[in-house]
């Protein structure tokens, strides 16, 4: 199940490093997270993220991050997915957040927001999904109106993860009704201390301890510089967020995948049933054949979406699109097959595939769900390939000068 031969020493190095961090957390409070009733973030994990440089891996040094590229990102996500899903998400909101704040905001407000944020000192959080519009984002409902040196926010955000324990949220309201929805969008960096308040708190099939919130932007009045890019410019910073915040999603699912793979194979290595090993009947071994090619494939779609994403001037919504929708659906039916294998005992609670099935469901629907993936995917396929030239072979079919 190794995919070292695809990566650099660097991103090895990375990963290693990571894993070794881990190693050495108390992590008994992921038990914890899972109960029905928890609610609260996880902020000692997330500082204990930032205390040790993980918290912004792609981001540049100058501003508190690593330095390194994507691919290292989303291998430490991979590894979060294997200890429990919600930790991937609290530790890649620092990263696609204030990824977007350093490509569109003010050196003034890397200082404010991405330095800090960077060792754990802020908590961040994103505000983007309304109660009305859901994958609709172009068309989000909440306005702000400019008033002297401020912009006034109302609205309302739902399921908003990280939502109770975050001290700023990088949110998107319009600002020009005036124009077509995705033109009128402006994005805003709005403080806890603005006025931004928690309506409800959810209770979640899974993903639970996250904070999952709802939000309520009464006249939060937002200070003119912390505005993130010009005014109407607010998509674009979202379409940028959403491809990182996609593909980290993906490897984390990944990661949760990996783990249930590895519960199934040791399972069926140990269990024996009509006097042999489980793993000797083609009905199990089979599945997991099929479980390990699925999950490195998905590894190997999230590793080609990482590169685009940091070559310049590559627009990689087709590439992270396929990763999120194949990667997440990947997931979730390696997850369910290593319920299976493991019977009954798989449905309790004395081993974590219940919890992973739970907590990876989610994935098919947040960050644009995976109909709205497979939109994107199937649009930038017909893009790129109508574009290239057919093969040699086309002058032998009779049928081919209809298609050229």
């Amino acid at each position: 199940m190794s995919i070292d031969v695809m990566l650099s020493q660097e991103e090895i190095s990375l990963r290693n490093e990571f894993r070794t961090f881990l190693e050495g957390l108390d992590l008994s409070f992921i038990l914890r997270m899972d109960k029905e009733d928890e609610k609260e973030f996880p902020k000692d994990f997330v500082r204990a993220l930032g205390q040790n440089n993980y918290l912004g891996i792609p981001l540049p040094k100058t501003v508190g991050g690593r330095g390194l590229n994507t691919v290292c990102a989303i291998l430490a996500e991979e590894e979060l997915g294997a200890l429990a899903f919600p930790l991937g998400c609290a530790m890649g909101m620092s990263t696609y957040l204030c990824r977007a704040i350093y490509k569109y905001g003010t050196p003034e407000l890397w200082k404010k927001y991405i330095i800090p944020t960077m060792k754990a000192d802020l908590i961040c959080a994103e505000g983007i999904t309304e109660p009305l519009k859901g994958s609709d984002i172009a068309r989000l409902q909440t306005i702000a109106k400019r008033d002297g040196n401020h912009y006034i926010i109302t609205g309302e955000k739902r399921f908003q993860k990280g939502g109770i324990g975050a001290d700023w949220f990088l949110t998107f309201a319009r600002t020009n009704p005036d124009v077509a929805p995705h033109k009128g969008i402006t994005a805003f960096v709005a403080e806890r201390k603005h006025g931004v308040q928690v309506v409800e708190q959810f209770n979640l099939l899974g993903w639970r301890g996250m904070g999952a919130s709802h939000l309520l932007f009464k006249d939060v009045a937002v200070p003119e510089e912390n505005r993130v890019g010009e005014e109407g410019q607010g998509f674009e910073v979202l379409m940028y967020l959403l491809q990182t915040e996609r593909l980290m999603e993906a490897a984390t699912a990944l990661g949760s995948a990996r783990e249930c793979l590895k519960i199934a194979i040791r399972y069926s290595e140990a269990r024996e049933q009509f006097e042999q090993k489980i793993r000797e009947f083609q009905g199990i071994s089979f599945k997991i054949a099929d479980m390990a090619a699925t999950l490195d494939a998905g590894r190997l779609l999230c590793l080609r979406a990482a590169k685009v994403i940091d070559e310049e001037g590559k627009r990689p919504n087709r590439e992270v699109a396929m990763a999120k929708f194949y990667s997440t659906e990947a997931a979730w039916n390696i997850i369910d097959q290593a319920l299976q294998i493991l019977g009954g005992i798989g449905y309790t609670d004395y081993y974590p595939i219940e919890r992973f099935l739970r907590d990876v469901r989610v994935a098919k629907i947040y960050t644009g769900t995976n109909e709205i993936m497979r939109e994107l995917t199937q649009r930038g396929t017909y893009d790129e390939l109508l574009k290239e030239k057919p093969s040699p072979a086309w002058k032998l079919w009779k049928g081919s000068k209809n298609l050229m």
